[in-house]
């Protein structure tokens, strides 16, 4: 009789056990379940929004992005940055100022750029249609990247605003204590259109840094490869030398910004990422008049 009642004591704690068992382990499920779930769903929505992102942000044309970087010692998430803002990848783009390609260099601007790399060889030339070719105008686009950091002691900021309004512009402003080499902060560039590009390439730069590249570390380093370049006021009024073989670019004011509708869109992440507007009047824009064996270029 004791053996029996201490097996039906055992039974019972074996019973109790396994409920308690049981029981816990809902609980625990009823825990975790919902974790596991939040948790793939917030990596289901951090995946859409990278995605997202990158649809607004692509990487396009790397092999030509690399190898410029590279070989002009460019930060190649500066150049996707400034490709977004210009053509928004886009190699046929041309803006209502004839700026043509993904990085909207004027005709005037490659003739210059190349003059300058070949050491004045006009037989050398490439016609302006090339810019239509992603890897000419990437080549250029990124040397004239590289110059504008030389010229500005590798100061990404005023390189940018240079690239957009000119070099003539930008020194104007530093000469006056408009915006200041130290701290250039977007809310003091005079023209609304250059305020806004700075603002957008730099927030791009650091969405390409983010998205693709945040183990990527770019230190420019001055080769002096492009010498800063001095102003000669008493021959040419507000003209500045820009090279070493005294050429003359002259700056004229260009104020008329207010419908630039690409540009006073605030939020880039507005811009829809198949509709390049070609309104995008890039102040990097450069006509030039020749005078004589390619002597003097000046900007209108």
């Amino acid at each position: 009789m004791e053996e029996r009642k201490s097996g039906k004591k055992k039974s019972k704690v074996k019973k109790g056990t396994i409920a308690f068992i049981i029981v816990t382990s809902i609980v625990g499920l009823m825990i975790i379940v919902p974790v596991i779930l939040l948790s793939i769903v917030s990596t289901l929505h951090e995946n859409a929004a990278e995605q997202f992102n990158k649809s607004i942000y692509p990487l396009k044309y790397e092999s030509y992005v690399e190898k410029y970087s590279k070989e002009f010692d460019v930060d190649k998430c500066l150049v996707y940055s400034i490709i977004k803002n210009e053509s928004n990848f886009d190699p046929d783009a041309v803006s209502s100022v004839g700026a043509i390609g993904l990085m909207q260099l004027m005709p005037e601007t490659f003739t210059w750029l190349q003059n300058y790399r070949t050491d004045f060889m006009p037989d050398k030339l490439m016609d302006s249609n090339k810019l239509y070719d992603p890897k000419v105008n990437i080549e250029y686009g990124v040397y004239l990247l590289r110059y504008l950091l030389e010229f500005y002691d590798g100061n990404t900021s005023l390189a940018v605003c240079a690239y957009n309004a000119g070099t003539g512009a930008v020194d104007n402003w530093l000469a006056e204590g408009t915006i200041s080499s130290d701290n250039v902060l977007a809310e003091n560039v005079p023209y609304p259109e250059t305020s806004n590009y700075l603002e957008k390439v730099i927030s791009s730069i650091d969405k390409y840094r983010q998205l693709y590249f945040p183990d990527y570390v770019y230190t420019f380093v001055y080769s002096g490869s492009h010498e800063k370049d001095k102003t000669d006021t008493d021959n040419n009024s507000g003209a500045e030398l820009v090279s070493d073989n005294s050429e003359y670019v002259e700056y004229t004011e260009n104020t008329d910004y207010t419908n630039n509708e690409y540009y006073q869109n605030d939020n880039i992440d507005d811009i829809d990422n198949n509709d390049y507007n070609d309104n995008n009047d890039n102040a990097q824009n450069i006509e030039y008049d020749y005078y004589g064996e390619y002597d003097n270029y000046y900007e209108e």
